[in-house]
């Protein structure tokens, strides 16, 4: 195994308190038997119901997680004591907003289902009981009512591709990417896994490889469950995205890695199995192994996240990058790191388009926004937001701005910020001219397709008026009469030193050089040589 590798991989991995859901897998029990089944259930020797007891204490240890706890399976409602699962949910977890429930069927259960849970993930998958079943329930959440494509967990990437090669697929793995850790009980006992593909793998081989469930498990870092990643990710098919199958072909198809398991249930469950072999010519999915319906990966927008970075500490990208991986939003998001000249090669293992420039630009990353744009554009997306290096988002940022874009077809979409000082502490300030939509920060927008245009300006400005760009630029989509909407919403965490932000603060006196970096582009923009050369530039003179 590569080591670098390895850890390059740990650092673009998402650890659970990083994910918007975490699932309490408490029965392998299902009425359907499908193709690929990303919780193993057909190689399973037992069946089994985590206790009352158990999921008591399981829901406990996510009490302060902010995130949705969801129920799966198996179908979670042939638990043979769902209804007593219904009751401990709601006695420990009161908002009903953060109760999760996964089923393809409800059976008698629907109006229980109503009454408990806030969240729904509903895939009947075609079946007739199931989409009758619900019917009361699938406006209520995500729905999704035809065959599902389930790619090939027992094809193991380790079979197929080269170290290095394997850790880069599965620092980008799909699971650890859009789906969620999980506890399931293993033997009895508790166990906390960082994917809920990794649980599946420990029950079908009767294994424990989990970590202890207890309160607050959930915040450990990513490291701490480095055995569980280096053991099981391996021996996994998603990072590798091979042979997807139609959920009622019921058929698993594997590879030498794990014959163990597909000749286990050819033999106890008469299952169907296909061996996929490394020399053999294999089909891969184009779309993300989760998005398992054609509903999913046919309509969800793609978004591209432009940083231009220059001598950040690592530290500070880091939390940059994660708070896009963290963003809970339905579409496919990829993240452009541009470095203006001081490139950090820690970022190449971080699943991210990592661009370098060969030398700066000293224009407060306009150059590296420009390029990062165009090449956004080139690889299709439908939607561009910015996000300086030492910034970062708040979970719902992406999906606000999404839903002002659906609401009013907004070409130009804005947010509002939440201030704070370097150390990332809180400052208890607004900025009136935010609220009064006279100024967008750059960390703020989210371009549509029909805005790309405007993106040309960031190569087009003065150097000179670099230290006001984001004036610059909204004065340019002004200029150009695109429809702009706002959502009102401070979801852009703003790392200030901007002098102005610190008059009521007696923790700091922010940065001097900073208002004096603005004053110079104002009085650049009031020059004969400023109004020549922006109008010349720009097409318009942007007034200070």
């Amino acid at each position: 195994m590569s080591e670098i590798a390895f850890e390059n991989a740990l650092d673009a991995m998402r650890s659970p308190s990083q994910m918007g859901i975490i699932c309490l897998d408490i029965t392998n029990k299902c009425d359907l038997h499908c193709s690929n089944c990303t919780r193993l259930l057909a190689n399973q020797d037992r069946f089994y119901d985590m206790t009352l007891e158990n999921f008591r204490l399981a829901v406990r240890s996510l009490r302060d997680y902010p995130g949705t706890i969801a129920v799966i399976g198996g179908n979670p409602c042939m638990h043979r004591d769902f209804e007593g699962i219904c009751r401990v949910f709601v006695e420990e977890i009161p908002d009903k907003e953060r109760r999760g429930l996964w089923t393809n069927n409800v059976f008698k259960y629907a109006d229980l289902a109503k009454e408990t849970f806030g969240v729904f993930n509903l895939n009947p998958h075609n079946d007739d009981h199931g989409i009758a079943s619900l019917e009361p329930l699938k406006e209520l959440g995500w729905y999704y009512s035809g065959n599902s494509e389930h790619a090939s967990l027992l094809a193991a990437v380790q079979d197929f591709h080269a170290p290095e090669a394997m850790w880069s697929l599965i620092s980008q793995c799909d699971i650890n990417q859009h789906w969620s850790a999980s506890i399931v009980q293993n033997n009895g006992k508790l166990r906390a896994y960082f994917c809920e593909v990794a649980a599946s793998f420990d029950l079908a081989r009767g294994e424990d490889h989990g970590l202890e469930v207890s309160e607050g498990w959930w915040r450990r870092p990513l490291r701490d469950f480095s055995e569980q990643i280096e053991y099981f990710c391996p021996k996994c098919g998603v990072p590798g995205r091979i042979a997807a199958f139609k959920d009622s072909d019921e058929t698993d198809s594997y590879s030498a890695t794990n014959a163990d398991l597909a000749l286990k249930s050819e033999k106890k469950k008469k299952r169907k199995i296909i061996e996929i072999k490394p020399e053999s010519e294999v089909k891969k999915v184009e779309h993300r192994v989760t998005q398992y319906s054609t509903n999913l990966y046919r309509k969800r927008p793609k978004i591209a996240v432009i940083t231009p970075y220059y001598k950040e500490s690592i530290g500070m990208l880091k939390q940059c990058h994660e708070s896009v991986l963290a963003q809970e939003v339905d579409a496919e998001v990829v993240h452009f790191m541009v470095a203006d000249g001081y490139a950090n090669n820690q970022i190449d293992g971080w699943g991210v388009e990592h661009i370098k420039l060969p030398r700066s630009h000293g224009n407060n990353g306009n150059t590296p926004r420009a390029i990062g744009a165009l090449l956004a554009e080139g690889k299709g997306v439908d939607f561009i937001a910015f996000l300086d290096a030492d910034n970062w988002y708040h979970p719902q940022h992406l999906s606000t701005l999404l839903a002002v874009n659906e609401s009013t077809g907004a070409e130009v979409c804005c947010s509002w910020r939440t201030f704070h000082r370097p150390d990332g502490s809180s400052l208890k300030i607004v900025e009136l001219n935010e609220e009064q939509l006279r100024h967008v920060d750059t960390s703020c927008y989210l371009l549509a397709r029909s805005a790309f245009p405007i993106n040309l300006v960031w190569s087009q400005m003065p150097n000179e008026v670099s230290a006001i760009c984001d004036r610059i630029f909204l004065q340019a989509i002004i200029n150009k009469k695109l429809s702009m909407a706002f959502s009102h919403q401070r979801t852009v965490a703003f790392r200030t030193t901007y002098p102005e932000h610190y008059l009521t603060d007696e923790q700091g006196a922010g940065d001097l050089n900073k208002s004096i970096g603005v004053s110079n582009a104002q009085r650049y923009l009031l020059s004969a040589d400023g109004v020549r050369y922006s109008v010349s530039r720009l097409g318009f003179w942007p007034h200070p």
